[in-house]
């Protein structure tokens, strides 16, 4: 019988020494291949039975999953220096994963649609847990586009910027949701009662006393946008707001109500810089935006944001929406007011926040002073009036 000869590439046996000298510098050959040194497979009974999938009650989105690592934060235009034009637009990413699961209906209770604009739907939300109503804004057609998520976010960062303000529209939380190929943006507002428009429609003619009130606020809120440089760009009566304070506006005193801005999706920066092309609603255009396109940087974009603010009082004292053309629309341009139920220092007023050139326009805050001092004498009798009211109550 032939003596039996053993060629197998790792010997049966190593010492200690063998071992640490192998392992330092011959890892390869640590590698057993024999079927011995492996782990024998556990047989069906000894594995473990995988544990069924819990199943949510119908109606009742999936749970988040959230990302690893968290998502880029984009650098905020309107929170940096003036004179700093080193910022750009950056896209920020969600903080979920794609899927079937939405934040805003996961935590919101949708209610009722508050109104609606071209791009843009404003609805009425109770958080589940707590049970707070809130404005929730989003978007109308699905995000697509960079220049789209920009714009979105141009609003988000803008009236981040400006709060806390009493005469702004609070801003509690704004986020991205993905879905697909789209995004869907949305912003947690203050819930307010109305806007002007719906007082404007319901009454016709909104009195002198309300006017110069909301005049003083708006100019007060002004002031805080054109103090970090940035300009609104749209403001008319469909962007201010009455809060909720228990008081609705009507043919008597308006003291006690307060009025609030919103609305900042064509704000632009310090620098000019703004996510869209729109100028605004033509009805409250300055005619320097008629003129030329480089209107933001002619020194005198803050008086952009004052003549539409004349133009709304004078569209809510007039009783009748403004023309979008014709010869009374370029009569209104050229310093042409007509108000015969109105008194005169307050259509002196409208004229001076509506010259034809921008630098004859006062600014915010001279607006907010000259109203302070030369129309508070009316504001304190209705504030007299409202107290006593209310200690009669």
């Amino acid at each position: 019988m032939a003596p039996l000869t053993l060629c197998c590439s790792t010997p049966d046996y190593l010492t200690p020494q063998e071992q640490q000298f192998r392992m330092e510098y011959e890892p390869s050959s640590m590698q057993l291949d024999d079927d011995a040194s492996r782990s024998p497979m556990p047989s069906p009974r000894a594995q473990k039975r995988p544990r069924p999938l819990k199943v949510l009650p119908a109606g009742r989105p999936p749970i988040p999953r959230l990302r690893d690592v968290q998502p880029p934060m984009p650098r905020n235009p309107y929170l940096v220096r003036a004179d700093d034009d080193n910022h750009v637009f950056q896209a920020s990413q969600s903080c979920l994963n794609r899927g079937n699961y939405s934040r805003y209906h996961w935590d919101y209770h949708q209610e009722a649609e508050l109104g609606h604009g071209n791009f843009s739907k404003v609805y009425r939300s109770v958080h589940r847990l707590t049970g707070v109503a809130y404005a929730i804004k989003t978007n109308r057609n699905p995000i697509m586009t960079l220049q789209a998520r920009n714009m979105w976010l141009n609003e988000m960062q803008a009236l981040a910027a400006v709060q806390p303000h009493p005469n702004i529209v609070g801003l509690y939380d704004a986020w991205f949701e993905p879905g697909g190929d789209a995004e869907q943006a949305f912003l947690k507002l203050e819930l307010c009662s109305e806007s002007m428009r719906d007082v404007f429609k319901r009454l016709g003619q909104v009195k002198e006393a309300d006017v110069l009130d909301m005049l003083r606020q708006m100019a007060s809120a002004l002031k805080r946008i054109h103090e970090l440089g940035m300009v609104h760009l749209d403001i008319k009566p469909d962007n201010i707001y009455l809060a909720v304070s228990g008081h609705t506006a009507s043919t008597s005193s308006s003291s006690g109500l307060v009025y609030k801005l919103g609305d900042f999706g064509l704000a632009a920066g310090p620098a000019g810089q703004r996510a869209g092309t729109s100028e605004g609603d033509s009805k409250y255009l300055a005619p320097e935006a008629l003129k030329s396109r480089d209107f933001l940087s002619s020194g005198f974009a803050d008086r952009l944001d004052i003549f539409a603010l004349g133009a709304a009082a004078y569209e809510l004292l007039r009783g009748s929406e403004l023309p979008k053309n014709g010869q009374l629309y370029h009569d209104i341009r050229n310093g042409k007011i007509f108000l015969p139920s109105v008194s005169g220092r307050v259509v002196a007023l409208l004229k001076k926040m509506m010259a034809p050139e921008p630098q004859n326009r006062p600014t915010a805050d001279n607006l907010l002073r000259l109203l302070t001092e030369k129309f508070s004498v009316q504001g304190s009798a209705h504030k007299d009036s409202q107290q006593g009211m209310n200690t009669s109550q």
